[in-house]
């Protein structure tokens, strides 16, 4: 450890020095924040809770992953199974994972398998923003899907090709514990003054291993995690086009692929874990849109996805010692929308449709087969400092089945409504919605477990706030009431578990952020505080002794700390993160917690020009006070940890 730590000082020092070798004679203060101000003001001034977070600031806070970003925003719940390759899902006021939508470069991405999205399979290096909108975003022209949850987290690549080159390279490595290694490269070409094309690559691999104890009184036991190894790649092309004043294109193609190991839940003298998954994901997408008049645009949007997984467990329980299950999802996805606009009002209207099937090797799987009728109504009325959007989502489901049995049609009606008043300093809003989400093919059809006569969870949602504040202070407060019913759960039947719709869970929470930056001398200070409230109680039943429990994994208090400080091009940034206890299963008795912890994370990052070209180097150190944790129970977390990265862009 302490060669680690030497480590660490010799390259953040051998960074420092290099920077005043490389850097220009300019004594101006390194504002890397006014990119994208104009952005942070308009996310201040939406209707809907929104936060945000641009790739110049992921780089100074020295996030690793989208996970690690969400973790930034509050009401956000991240559950992390630990490692550098573990699945990683979002969850959003107490109302579950499922209820979270995630997008990718404007269009969401769909399992209708498994339900939530892993968001830490997204590369950070190839993204330029993560916004995250309770609701629904502000923007009125939107696929149908983009307003049918809950909360979505919308996850924007970078778009290279329109700056003054014509040509432009970016390569960029990383290094870190635990074996970690990544390389990328992207390229871009300007064709025209409107049209570029760009391709980018990563391959990134690491071993995963790190020490954890596991508490036993007076003698804790030191052990090392394994089967925790990933291998992973993945590719994009994209062809853009953008005539701002008429007409935009974004046609994209993605691979990915990997192969990782699960180490599974650590069990007191039982370390074997042969559990490993591969996964490999391909999908073509088309995002254009045209205005073809001064008031009216329309969009369209089409994509077809295609996803295969592999899981294998090796036990002496199974047939010939090996169990191997495999599972191929194909989708098929179009989307019309249209906006027109009047000097106090516009309207917008959207249709979906998608066609989902799974086909499983799994016994007595189904093979079931999707189809999803979505269609949107939006009115909005806009006055100098009054805005009221009404949205109306209508959706049909149908579900069919090559045997057995499958749920009935849903026909659903889902409202929302949504007001604010502001002016130059302030803004006061108001939201109501309802959604729901339906059953994952998974709870209704996997061996053993799976349901067909679940109902679809229904979500409803109340929120009130403000944003105050100027361009150097902002402060933000939202409080909010949610409840969902025909919660699915798998309850214990008499000899095994079964889903049904058995819960309902009342949530009444607040979040408030503060956003401070100042100017101290030749220094920047850059500072964001959130804290997150969640009184989240299962009121299924009054006679049962979980009658207003506080739901698994749900932290009553939770909140993170950022400071960046910036001279000239260097930063030095210090995040923590903080969450109270949590419960790991329904009754909250003591055996059931899992402890609070706080969490310390350093970056040290320099930028340099070198003629026309920029080299940047990050050194981060994760975990600094080597706190051992766990998000999920049993999966404990990496203890202290480090990442150097450079990039260099031609």
């Amino acid at each position: 450890m302490r060669f680690l730590t030497q480590c660490f000082a010799v390259v953040a020092i051998a960074l420092l020095w290099a920077g005043s070798l490389f850097a220009q004679n300019d004594s101006t203060i390194h504002r890397d924040v006014e990119a994208v101000d104009i952005e942070a003001q308009q996310n201040r001034r939406t209707a809907m809770p929104v936060q945000t977070m641009s790739a110049v600031e992921i780089q100074r806070v020295g996030a690793q992953n989208v996970a690690d970003v969400v973790r930034h925003f509050g009401g956000t719940t991240v559950k992390d199974y630990g490692g550098v390759g573990g699945l990683k899902t979002v969850s959003v006021r107490g109302m579950g994972a499922a209820h979270t939508a995630v997008s990718y470069d404007g269009m969401v991405v769909s399992d209708c398998q498994a339900g939530p999205i892993d968001v830490g399979r997204f590369n950070i290096d190839n993204v330029e923003t993560v916004m995250l909108a309770v609701g629904q975003t502000d923007d009125l022209l939107q696929p149908a899907r983009a307003f049918a949850s809950a909360a979505i987290l919308s996850i924007v690549g970078k778009r290279f090709g329109f700056d003054e080159r014509k040509t432009r390279i970016d390569v960029g490595a990383k290094c870190g514990s635990f074996g970690a290694a990544d390389a990328r490269i992207a390229v871009a070409h300007k064709l025209t003054d409107r049209t570029a094309v760009s391709a980018n690559a990563d391959f990134m691999r690491a071993d995963g291993e790190y020490r954890f104890t596991i508490p036993n009184r007076e003698h804790p036991i030191r052990e090392r995690r394994i089967n925790s190894d990933i291998r992973s790649a993945f590719a994009e092309l994209n062809l853009t086009t953008d005539d701002s004043s008429r007409f935009r294109n974004h046609l994209k193609a993605y691979g990915f692929y990997s192969e990782r190991g699960l180490p599974g839940a650590v069990i007191f003298y039982n370390p074997t874990a042969n559990e490993r998954l591969w996964d490999k994901n391909f999908f073509v997408q088309d995002d254009g849109r045209w205005r073809l008049r001064d008031n009216l645009i329309v969009r369209l949007q089409a994509k077809y996805n295609y996803s295969w997984n592999r899981y294998e467990d090796r036990n002496v329980m199974y047939p010939n010692g090996l169990r191997t299950d495999l599972n191929t999802q194909h989708e098929g996805y179009l989307s019309v929308a249209g906006m027109y606009s009047l000097r106090f009002l516009s309207f917008s209207l959207a249709g979906d449709a998608a066609y989902n099937t799974l086909k499983s090797n799994m016994m007595g799987n189904p093979q079931p087969r999707r189809l999803t009728l979505l269609s949107v109504a939006n009115a909005r009325f806009s006055a100098p400092h009054v805005t009221a959007t009404a949205t109306l989502v209508a959706t049909h489901i149908t579900e069919n089945v090559e045997f057995g049995s499958h749920p009935d049609d849903i026909n659903r009606l889902s409202p929302a409504f949504s007001f604010k008043l502001f002016n130059r300093f302030a803004v006061f809003r108001a939201i109501l919605k309802e959604t729901f989400r339906v059953p994952t093919f998974n709870e209704l059809y996997y061996t053993t477990l799976g349901t067909t006569g679940l109902k679809p969870e229904i979500a409803r949602e109340v929120n009130v706030g403000c944003n105050l504040g100027t361009d150097d202070f902002f402060v933000s407060a939202d409080f909010y009431a949610n409840r969902i019913e025909n919660k699915i759960v798998a309850i214990p039947t008499l000899y095994v578990w079964k889903m049904a719709n058995y819960g309902e869970v009342e949530i009444l929470g607040a979040d408030i952020a503060v956003n401070k930056d100042a100017q101290i001398g030749d220094f920047q200070l850059i500072a964001t505080a959130n804290y997150s409230y969640q009184r989240a109680l299962d009121v299924t039943d009054k006679n049962s002794k979980l009658y207003k429990s506080q739901i698994p994994y749900t932290p009553r208090h939770s909140g993170n700390v950022s400071a960046s400080l910036i001279y000239n091009k260097i930063t030095l940034s210090l995040s923590s993160f903080i969450s109270s206890k949590r419960y790991f299963l329904e009754y909250n008795i003591k055996d059931n917690e899992i402890e609070p912890y706080a969490e310390l994370s350093t970056t040290l990052s320099r930028s340099f020009r070198i003629g026309q070209n920029t080299l940047s180097a990050r050194l981060s150190c994760i975990n600094l006070t080597d706190k051992q944790y766990c998000v999920v129970q049993y999966y404990p977390m990496p203890g202290r940890n480090y990442q150097l990265q450079v990039n260099f862009t031609l």
